[in-house]
């Protein structure tokens, strides 16, 4: 009967491990996916708003082209009508060739002339533009391709989020069906437990102090030291980071030196939610950065009266990111923000 009993508690026992263990698992597992459900949301915040900057470079491209196409058109009609008068200039100075004529021949010439240069060099700038153009065009497929395989990724990983919130559910569901399933041992009484208890008498030794041991080493109660954070940066992410670094570049790579090209605002500053402001550093060309640390969820992130709304994952609380504000198209301004720690993977 002692086997039995001893036997159902450790049974008992073991179904509490099991399930305490399982449960901690699924909560570990659940907290990894939750985190890389942050990242896509992230990730899909930044291909929107690089969507939407594209977008708005498309109908400013559209509309240059849609003028230099005019402007063209126009200066085709100059020198249509510029050929015609120098032929007219030409027939008269050559039928009766007078003082006037000779004038009238080199006026002519000339606006034949600055019409022919007007022509080229429109013509140049609508080739400059429908260049651009189709680049942009590229750009855009791209962007859009982007956002909906951002959008499709999401939406796949909420349902792994929301098959394992379920799957942990139904856990913790389970452990009192479990418990009361098992077999209860039984409890002798308490008269019967003392009599057969076979206790010592008392010695000396017994009742002295125990001193503790002197010879225990200390590493063994220390704690370890923690490794250093190996953070794995989704590929899309590096992308991502790099092309922003590209496009910066480009855009200072304009400027002449010791040029800094357009600035705004004299003074700028980023405050997050609940903190205080941050002061931006102006690069060139109406572009400004600066570093800080985040905080995990949801933020809005404040830029004079503009408004911002950025996911920052669980895993990156504390983190150093990098804000690049674009505020060369002021009517819609742009906030470029990632981890400062993607900058070591770039090649």
């Amino acid at each position: 009967m002692a086997v039995n009993r001893g036997c159902s508690l450790i049974f008992a026992g073991v179904l509490g491990v099991i399930g305490w263990c399982a449960v901690v698992q699924a909560a570990s597992t659940l907290s990894a996916e939750q985190n890389r459900l942050a990242r896509m949301e992230q990730l899909l915040e930044n291909y929107l708003v690089e969507l939407e900057d594209v977008e708005n470079e498309m109908l400013a491209y559209d509309y240059k082209l849609k003028r230099a196409e005019e402007s063209l058109q126009k200066a085709r009609e100059n020198h249509k009508s510029s050929l015609m008068a120098l032929k007219v200039a030409e027939r008269e100075h050559k039928g009766a060739p007078t003082s006037d004529t000779e004038r009238a021949l080199h006026k002519a010439e000339h606006a034949f002339a600055m019409a022919e240069r007007g022509v080229e060099s429109r013509n140049r700038r609508v080739e400059i533009i429908q260049s651009t153009h189709t680049e942009l065009e590229a750009r855009l497929q791209k962007s859009r391709t982007s956002v909906a395989d951002g959008k499709s990724r999401l939406a796949k990983q909420q349902v792994v989020v929301d098959n394992l919130i379920q799957a942990m559910l139904n856990k913790v569901d389970e452990q009192p069906t479990q418990m009361a399933s098992a077999p209860k041992p039984e409890v002798p009484a308490a008269a019967d437990v003392v009599a057969n208890l076979d206790v010592p008498e008392p010695t000396l030794a017994s009742l002295s102090p125990q001193l503790p041991d002197d010879s225990a080493p200390i590493a063994a109660t220390a704690e370890a030291v923690p490794v250093a954070d190996q953070r794995e940066v989704d590929p899309e992410l590096l992308e991502y980071v790099r092309g922003e670094r590209q496009r910066l570049e480009k855009v200072l790579g304009e400027l002449d030196e010791d040029d800094e090209g357009k600035q705004t605002f004299r003074s700028l500053s980023l405050r997050p939610s609940g903190e205080g402001a941050i002061e931006f550093e102006f690069l060139g060309q109406d572009q400004y950065k600066l570093v800080a640390p985040v905080s995990a969820g949801r933020q809005t992130y404040k830029i004079n009266s503009w408004r911002f709304r950025r996911t920052i994952p669980a895993d990156d609380d504390g983190v150093r990111y990098v804000f690049i504000f674009d505020a060369r198209r002021l009517s819609r301004p742009r906030l470029v923000m990632y981890p400062e720690y993607v900058l070591s993977q770039l090649d």
